[in-house]
């Protein structure tokens, strides 16, 4: 809760404005900054989540989005080992940042979709807006796999990182298993920020928004599955 410095009263902690007297009861959010946003989610993420709900414009979620969609692209391809039906690096790259073009937004949509109905059926109080922009600042630790890990394993294994024949591991296992790690990690983090944000944002119980995350990951895996059999057998 929240005390309005005028009259003492007590308000949510999302409020801006106090319901008794109207006056403000904290500093207004017109827009987030990029680079200063995804600093404060490392260093102090509870405080830039709440700035985030409370951000009057939800900046840089759809471009957040489309560095999740490039990123799940290569998934795709890594998954269906596409290496094996390129011979080019170039090609299988120009291939798989298209196929993360094209679904990242749609994809996002579906994931905000999702997880905003299963919000609101746990009792959550959010508007559409708040999770939106939650979906989106949690999938922030995709930039960083797409623009730091992504070359890297590009760099280390070219094609053998989605071939199966022999398997990026037989070549390089350590670098392989550290690199695959960090991927991992990055997804992990990512579920535990959006949870957290959407427990802030729908004011309900951190196992809540963690229930709802984990579905709707296991939902949208379950798809990109499919998505990369799909690929297999269309080779």
């Amino acid at each position: 809760m929240i005390q309005c410095p005028v009259c003492s009263h007590q308000n949510e902690e999302l409020a801006l404005l106090c319901v008794s007297c109207g006056s403000f009861v904290q500093d207004r959010v017109p827009t987030l900054d990029f680079f200063a946003t995804m600093w404060q989610l490392i260093e102090f993420p509870g405080a830039a989540l709440k700035r985030i709900v409370l951000a009057e414009h939800k900046n840089y979620v759809l471009m957040l989005a489309m560095f999740f969609g490039i990123s799940v692209g290569f998934g795709l391809f890594w998954s269906a080992h596409a290496g094996d039906q390129y011979s080019n690096i170039i090609h299988l790259i120009l291939a798989a940042s298209s196929v993360g073009f094209c679904i990242a937004v749609p994809l996002f949509f579906l994931m905000t979709g999702m997880t905003h109905g299963l919000m609101r059926l746990s009792g959550g109080r959010g508007a559409w807006r708040n999770t939106y922009a939650m979906v989106g600042w949690g999938l922030f630790p995709f930039s960083f796999t797409t623009i730091v890990v992504l070359p890297i394993e590009l760099a280390a294994f070219g094609l053998l990182f989605f071939s199966n024949n022999p398997h990026p591991f037989e070549v390089k296992p350590l670098v392989y298993a550290v690199l695959i790690g960090i991927d991992g990690l990055m997804a992990l983090w990512s579920l535990v920020i959006g949870a957290r944000g959407l427990a802030l944002a729908h004011s309900v119980s951190l196992w809540k928004s963690i229930l709802v995350a984990v579905l709707v990951s296991m939902a949208c895996m379950t798809l990109l599955f499919l998505g990369a059999q799909l690929m297999l057998f269309a080779s």
